[in-house]
């Protein structure tokens, strides 16, 4: 009888040992969601920063050809705010890669690998984008300098499809799983 209650008793312990091991060692998604929380805050960041960029970029190209080294110095504010967004873009990226290694479900982590890709191309766009407003402090020229410009947007846009096209899959997941995303 004592035997059969201590097996019993035992068997009990081991199912409890069981469900803490399970509860304390597996989904981390909440310590994620802090994460990439502050992923969404360097996101928020960089596009401020880029629409900054954007609306320098536009006052330079503005500039009348006279004042070129009016414009010369907006271009360096461009390229300033640029690089301040790629920083915010790596530093989404880097938060984003560090939630996707945490437990979490499959789907999340797929999400979450794909915003690292995008985020990733987001910054080699921004950091491709200030070649604009370098072109022109660089230029002796203006044919020289559209000729960069050109050159420069292309790989822009070539590249902003490409983190697009991450968003969409992210975006995706997100529609398709509801349940896990908060």
């Amino acid at each position: 009888m004592i035997r059969k209650n201590l097996s019993a008793g035992l068997a009990f312990l081991l199912l409890i040992a069981a469900v803490l091991a399970c509860s304390s060692g597996g989904n981390e998604t909440e310590k994620a969601n802090k994460v990439v929380d502050e992923g969404n805050a360097a996101v928020q960041d960089a596009k401020k920063s880029i629409t900054e960029a954007e609306s320098l970029k536009q006052k330079m190209l503005k500039t009348d050809v006279s004042e070129l080294a009016d414009a010369r110095a907006t271009a360096k504010e461009a390229i300033a705010a640029y690089e301040k967004a790629e920083t915010k873009c790596k530093e989404a990226a880097s938060k984003y890669d560090e939630a996707s290694r945490m437990k979490l479900n499959d789907k999340f982590k797929e999400y979450l690998a794909l915003k690292v890709k995008e985020y990733n191309k987001r910054g080699e766009m921004v950091a491709m984008a200030k070649g604009v407003p370098q072109a022109l402090i660089d230029s002796e020229s203006r044919e020289g300098w559209i000729k960069k410009a050109n050159d420069v947007n292309e790989k822009v846009d070539k590249l902003r499809q490409e983190a697009d096209d991450f968003a969409t899959q992210a975006d995706k997941i997100q529609k398709d799983n509801p349940d896990i995303f908060k």
